[in-house]
């Protein structure tokens, strides 16, 4: 295997994953993803660059960092284990796995732990699609807002809109419970919606509408849109 040592501190930009019959354009566009490196070996027999070291891949203000690099040039794959981090904002996310596909413009990580200003969540699996911009979380997620635990089946979160957009949703609170086809939260607002066929439930009383809003500062609950409200009857109380 020959393999050949390249600059003391390597930048490749990835467009050379997104190469068409053209070639590399001369000037940079707003999808570009730029890799950092200390150090690198390139395999001309593989065609796979060693970037040892910690490495970065940067995509419009977001750095993901990896303790190495292993990129495959043919392929138009890197990958990278151990301890990742990405950093964009006012948000960090911890991974054990990154795995980036050039031809898809989509980075693929695992075993998730991820922050924000006002916000966590987990999941096994995320996928990071650097176009349009959007974040799929699958794997048993779980998303936390304040005191309010929110496990959906997937949640979609859109940079751009800074929305997070999770379906099939159970929420969870210490004493109560709530369940929808959907849940929304946007990142600076004080509530979470919940949407179709949304129920709220405490001490066996249950509130039913099209949409909830769960105040996260409060816990109050506004319902909208053909309201039902159960109440559970007191024990010895008579109902009619």
């Amino acid at each position: 295997m020959r393999k050949k040592s390249i600059w003391p501190t390597l930048i490749l930009v990835f467009f050379l994953f997104f190469w068409g019959r053209e070639g590399i354009a001369a000037v940079q566009s707003s999808s570009d993803v730029t890799l950092k490196t200390s150090s690198a070996e390139f395999d001309e027999k593989t065609g796979i660059i060693y970037a040892k070291g910690q490495s970065t891949i940067q995509w419009q203000g977001v750095t993901m960092i990896c303790p190495y690099l292993e990129v495959d040039t043919v392929k138009q794959e890197a990958k990278s284990e151990g301890e990742i981090q990405v950093v964009w904002e006012d948000k960090t996310i911890f991974s054990q796995a990154l795995f980036f596909y050039g031809k898809d413009k989509r980075v693929v990580m695992t075993d998730i732990q991820g922050k924000g200003k006002d916000f966590s969540f987990q999941t096994k699996k995320m996928d990071f699609f650097l176009s349009p911009g959007k974040i799929l979380l699958t794997g048993n997620p779980i998303l936390m807002i304040n005191s309010f635990q929110i496990r959906p089946q997937q949640v979609d979160y859109s940079l751009n809109e800074k929305k997070w957009l999770a379906s099939s949703v159970v929420i969870v609170k210490e004493g109560w419970s709530g369940q929808s086809k959907s849940a929304y939260y946007q990142e600076g607002s004080d509530f979470i919606v919940l949407e179709g066929n949304a129920t709220v439930e405490k001490d066996g009383n249950q509130l039913r509408g099209e949409k909830i809003l769960i105040d996260t500062e409060t816990g109050k609950v506004k319902v909208e849109g053909n309201v039902e409200i159960n109440i559970m009857a007191i024990e010895g109380e008579e109902t009619n």
